[in-house]
């Protein structure tokens, strides 16, 4: 408020309690700028960050630019996490889609404002995975700003990280639709994102209790796996084990 009151470009809106998709899709219907840009509560940005994704997604003519991020813990610990193993530039989308940490998620990246005619967030859990992906597959071009820009805290409690087992059927549910919604050009490098997030959590025991679901959920994609252009990358021994032996 003290912002907008100094500044007439800054509008800002208190709306009811709904959630984090209707408090975007708000923001986005009432907003008249070029660009969107999101961020959430708890995290914080360098005071250049919209500057840095600005200069990029303009000068390069992309629909998105993203940059890297630094986890902040409830500790104070911090981790640099790299976008993408490559220089900084346009990179080509299907790339992210495949290997980009932090991919599916929202608010390290600035969008074009026309994108947002044709999407909005569904009020559910994991609201950015259900949209994110299918928006990157579906952008002519992406940037990559390879600085870290975005603050992301990390609350050990928060609905994100909450082990129960609605909560993980809500992620299944959410990877069947990123597959189902994405652009088709890009499901081998959707289904290997999926699987190797998956796999990887279970190797960390992240979902120790409800590993069986996950397990049936990757082997109900045995057919993607198989004929997946990237196959030999994903499947070793240890895959295989735990996709049909269920071993620990």
């Amino acid at each position: 408020d003290e912002f907008a009151c100094k500044n007439d470009n800054i509008m800002v809106f208190h709306i009811k309690r709904g959630g984090v998709s209707k408090a975007r899709n708000y923001g986005v219907q009432h907003s008249n700028g070029d660009y969107i840009a999101f961020l959430d509560g708890d995290d914080y940005v360098n005071k250049d960050i919209y500057k840095e994704l600005y200069m990029a997604i303009t000068s390069q003519k992309a629909d998105i630019a993203f940059c890297d991020v630094i986890k902040v813990h409830e500790n104070g610990v911090k981790e640099e996490i790299e976008s993408l193993n490559l220089e900084g530039g346009i990179v080509p989308v299907g790339k992210y889609l495949k290997d980009g940490k932090y991919m599916q998620l929202a608010w390290n990246k600035l969008y074009k404002r026309e994108i947002w005619d044709r999407f909005s967030f569904e009020s559910n859990y994991f609201e950015d995975l259900l949209l994110i992906p299918e928006i990157i597959s579906k952008s002519n071009s992406i940037v990559y700003v390879k600085k870290y820009l975005n603050y992301y805290f990390i609350r050990d409690k928060s609905i994100s990280r909450t082990f129960s087992k609605e909560n993980y059927m809500y992620k299944i549910n959410a990877y069947k639709n990123v597959i189902d919604n994405a652009n088709k050009i890009y499901k081998d490098e959707l289904v290997y994102w999926i699987v190797n997030n998956i796999l990887d959590c279970i190797k960390r025991k992240e979902l120790y209790f409800f590993r069986e679901e996950f397990i049936m959920f990757l082997q109900s994609m045995s057919n993607e796996i198989g004929d997946n252009k990237y196959k030999s990358d994903l499947v070793d021994s240890e895959v295989e084990n735990i996709l049909y032996n269920k071993k620990e």
